[in-house]
């Protein structure tokens, strides 16, 4: 059976994410200035739909990236989706319970040898009841089941996020979302392009200098797009060398600094980031 546990983050009570007041999402894939930086989410109930006589059809939503360039969790996305999301007593969002607000804590849910089955969200679910968690790049039509929970596993701009509802069913069985996972927008063509902070824990003294190392595909120009804040975080502006390469940076003051690169190519620009902290 597959199952995702993204972190051992013990909590005192039932973690829920709601739906923002206003939600960012809309409905349908992204489209316009999205398409290629937002995700779409798909939630597919599966044999939830119907069960305690509320109807679930399938959610497909835009969630958009309102700081495009820079990293979203899978959770962060079906938050900016305006999905409600909630975890596990035990492990928090670590671990996805509800989804959707579904299953809800009483209605019955017919595993097998327990008919009667009501989820409670206190530990993890059980092998036999529970979203599966998938994802896609957007550029086929095939979902690949994430071996990272949503917590821990970054959303790809112009892709697509899944959530499944898998009953009774086996680790090569449980059920992909029913919707083809293919961004108009995105095709093999379009630039790539990848951000690092070459120290492992992505910490620094202040006064010491790390590098960052960036990779590109199908790019014409790659940028040091911006820095976040502005100042502080050492010098990063400018054209950069593609596809690749690595500058040192030096910050001058202590402070968490988001460091965001641009490639262009096709008539598409995408961005990519990586965080540092300086002690």
């Amino acid at each position: 059976m597959k199952r995702v546990l993204a972190a051992a983050v013990v909590l005192t009570g039932l973690v829920v994410a709601p739906a923002p007041a206003s939600a960012a999402g809309y409905d349908g894939i992204c489209t316009g200035a999205d398409a290629l930086s937002g995700t779409t989410i798909v939630v597919d109930f599966q044999e939830l739909d119907g069960n305690g006589g509320v109807a679930a059809p399938t959610i497909t939503r835009c969630s958009p990236n309102a700081a495009p360039g820079t990293d979203r969790t899978g959770i962060k996305a079906l938050q900016d989706a305006g999905i409600a999301v909630a975890g596990t007593v035990k492990w928090g969002l670590g671990f996805v319970c509800r989804v959707g607000g579904r299953p809800t804590s009483t209605e019955n849910i017919p595993v097998t040898g327990n008919p009667t089955y009501k989820e409670g969200c206190f530990n993890t679910p059980p092998g036999s009841a529970y979203w599966g968690y998938w994802h896609a790049d957007g550029s086929g039509s095939t979902w690949t089941y994430s071996s990272y929970g949503a917590l821990n596993r970054n959303v790809i701009p112009g892709g697509f996020e899944g959530w499944s509802f898998s009953l009774n069913k086996s680790a090569g069985t449980n059920p992909v979302p029913g919707v083809t996972p293919t961004n108009p927008a995105v095709n093999v063509s379009n630039p790539t392009a990848a951000l690092s902070i070459n120290d492992l824990d992505r910490k620094i003294t202040l006064g010491q200098t790390t590098s960052l190392t960036w990779t590109s595909a199908n790019a014409t120009s790659v940028s040091a797009s911006s820095v976040s804040p502005a100042s502080g975080g050492g010098s990063w502006s400018g054209s950069l060398a593609t596809p690749g390469g690595t500058q040192n940076i030096t910050p001058t003051a202590t402070g968490t600094y988001t460091y965001i690169i641009s490639a262009t190519g096709n008539g598409v620009t995408v961005y990519s980031s990586a965080t540092l902290t300086v002690q």
